[in-house]
């Protein structure tokens, strides 16, 4: 993985006013991600605990906030940087974006990639566990967003604890 691997960002797609495109940008904050974040409802910052994985969040929410487009942060590998990780969560919280998930370093992961499995598929893994309620927390801001409706961005988003 990518010290930023991506963004996510969850658009409204066809005429079920229900139905989402979840959409995997590319890294950064070039034309390729501002294509992906523009109309975007939701965007989920995928961050590692790096010097430079922090920059790159930094940049991706500026970006975001810029756009207007509400953000949620995920952190992968927490546990493998305490003190950046820290650090993620403070700049998070300064620009109103949740941490939905702090996801562990876990050798399954890597294992389940090579096996051509899905990470959550396997129930007892804690990545798999974090990613499960990370979903969750992008399903909740997801409602409270068609709750708004389309007249103007979120600034607060919930998120249902761990």
């Amino acid at each position: 993985m990518r010290r930023m691997r991506s963004s996510l960002s969850f658009q409204r797609h066809g005429e079920d006013e229900g139905s989402r495109l979840l959409s995997d940008g590319p890294p950064g904050i070039g034309c390729p991600v501002i294509a992906s974040i523009t109309g975007a409802d939701i965007v989920l910052i995928v961050a590692e605990p790096t010097v430079s994985g922090v920059h790159d969040m930094e940049r991706a929410l500026d970006l975001a906030s810029r756009l207007d487009v509400p953000t949620l942060v995920l952190i992968n590998k927490a546990d493998l940087n305490t003190e950046q990780t820290r650090r993620i969560e403070r700049i998070a919280a300064e620009h109103s974006s949740p941490v939905i998930a702090h996801v562990p370093f876990d050798t399954a992961v890597h294992d389940a990639l090579m096996a051509g499995r899905s990470v959550v598929t396997d129930p007892t893994g804690p990545a798999a566990e974090s990613l499960r309620a990370a979903w969750k927390a992008v399903e909740v801001a997801l409602v409270d967003i068609a709750a708004r409706g389309a007249t103007g961005a979120v600034k607060k988003i919930r998120v249902p604890s761990a």
